[in-house]
């Protein structure tokens, strides 16, 4: 099932080559333009936004861009800072409705003149997570493997 998952994987990423389709390199400023955590415990929520990031890069449905901002929301609260989460949560609410947006810092960034709430197709999840894959070793393992479940249940929510 692995090699067939992969042989799949390689294809959709050959065909989105052939159409110059692939994903942009993902990069990440951890929070923008905002602090990555308190002075006692300054990387208290830089995990969350890396993570946030790496959604907001593959992009996807309107709903699929509130269900990352709440995810990051979540996820700082966990980390034992709900003002700070009801803070940065408003900021990129107001930030995503907002007609001003920072270049390459758009939802769905990973990809050229592609229309910014569209569910992503299964050839663009295949292309995501096999460019993640072979790129971002860097990333957590427990992040990564998140993320795959997610976007594959996105597929699955069609």
């Amino acid at each position: 099932m692995k090699i067939f998952n992969l042989f799949f994987l390689i294809i959709s990423l050959n065909s989105y080559a052939d159409e110059g389709l692939l994903p942009k390199p993902f990069a990440t400023d951890f929070c923008t333009m905002y602090k990555e955590g308190s002075v006692n415990r300054p990387d208290a929520w830089k995990h969350c936004c890396v993570e946030h990031d790496l959604y907001f890069w593959a992009g996807g449905s309107q709903k699929d861009k509130k269900k990352t901002d709440l995810r990051l929301k979540s996820c700082v609260e966990k980390s034992g800072y709900p003002g700070q989460a009801r803070l940065i949560y408003t900021a990129v609410t107001i930030g995503g409705a907002s007609p001003f947006h920072i270049k390459d810092k758009q939802w769905g960034n990973a990809w050229d003149n592609r229309p910014r709430y569209l569910s992503l197709s299964e050839e663009e999840t295949s292309a995501i997570l096999l460019f993640l894959e072979r790129n971002h070793f860097e990333l957590p393992e427990s992040l990564q493997q998140t993320f795959k479940e997610q976007l594959n249940s996105r597929l699955d929510d069609k």
